[in-house]
């Protein structure tokens, strides 16, 4: 048997300084909460089913789930205490088993309500940062993930390259064959663009019939390599519908970040090289190196 002033000297001061604390910051300052979770500064990977990494940031989880947490951990200490200073004098194995049972209900409760909640934020944020037609990462993922390249750029020196994409002449092939069959055309560029890029690789549709890819640790001569392999991997294969075969063809700019591009300078960069892919004929990439004009990278 152990007795009630045995059981609260040895379970009540190290739930009280363990528990008690981390919960009553939980339920009075979330955000406070959240800083000292050394793995708040960590992401969450969730299984990928496109080429956007698909993310949900921990300390947005914590704070969100951190009053609920405070008031499991609370309550639990609560019950403790009431039993210890109220109950009886001596416990048999099975009072305190009940005890334990109930705690551990609790934090069953707690860990139930949190997973639910992991869950229902990392699905709206892989929805807002998707495009529902293609499955690529939207225009709101892309410049999430560019701005944070960019960073790891100037910190780190690791080469980042960014090459803007444009189906050549969309607007008359869609207007030509219908909405339909354009649409079937994006998915396949997507499928393709997805095939073609590297794993590490950020494929995002940044609207209308414009793609980007972002290439982490590619040079400008590398990127170049990896362009005209995306070109050929659209050009040389037609896109079979309803029998019919239709050859598509893309254009696209290069630009390779320097250290004092912003998100706004490197897609201005890139965009003029995809207009200089354009004016030159389409069906090819053009690459700009800093300040100078954009020059053909790899063409037909």
């Amino acid at each position: 048997m152990v007795t009630a002033s045995e059981f609260s000297a040895i379970c009540l001061p190290a739930l009280l300084l363990l528990t008690g604390g981390v919960g009553l910051l939980a339920l009075i300052s979330p955000a406070n909460f959240a800083l000292v979770a050394w793995y708040g500064s960590r992401n969450i990977y969730s299984g990928a089913q496109t080429r956007a990494d698909k993310w949900i940031d921990i300390d947005r989880f914590v704070i969100s789930n951190a009053r609920t947490f405070g008031c499991i951990v609370l309550a639990t200490e609560g019950l403790i205490w009431f039993v210890s200073h109220h109950g009886p004098e001596a416990y048999s194995k099975s009072a305190l088993l009940f005890v334990v049972t109930i705690a551990v209900i609790l934090g069953v409760i707690a860990l139930a309500f949190i997973t639910r909640q992991k869950g229902e934020i990392e699905a709206n944020l892989a929805e807002a940062r998707t495009d529902p037609l293609t499955g690529l990462a939207n225009r709101r993922a892309f410049d999430e993930e560019l701005s944070r390249r960019l960073s790891q750029r100037q910190r780190q020196g690791t080469p980042l390259c960014l090459q803007i994409i444009d189906i050549d002449f969309y607007k008359s092939f869609n207007d030509t064959y219908g909405h339909l069959l354009g649409d079937t055309v994006l998915r396949e560029i997507a499928f393709r663009l997805g095939e073609t890029a590297r794993h590490m690789d950020i494929v995002a549709r940044i609207g209308g019939d414009e793609f980007a890819v972002l290439l982490p640790g590619c040079t400008l001569d590398e990127a170049s390599l990896a362009a005209e392999r995306l070109r050929s991997a659209i050009a040389d294969v037609p896109l079979r519908h309803e029998g019919e075969d239709h050859w598509l063809t893309i254009s696209s700019g290069l630009a390779e970040a320097d250290f004092d591009d912003d998100v706004r300078s490197l897609i201005h960069r890139a965009d003029s090289a995809l207009y200089a892919a354009k004016d030159a004929g389409r069906n090819c990439s053009f690459r700009q190196a800093g300040p100078e004009p954009a020059v053909a990278a790899l063409c037909d």
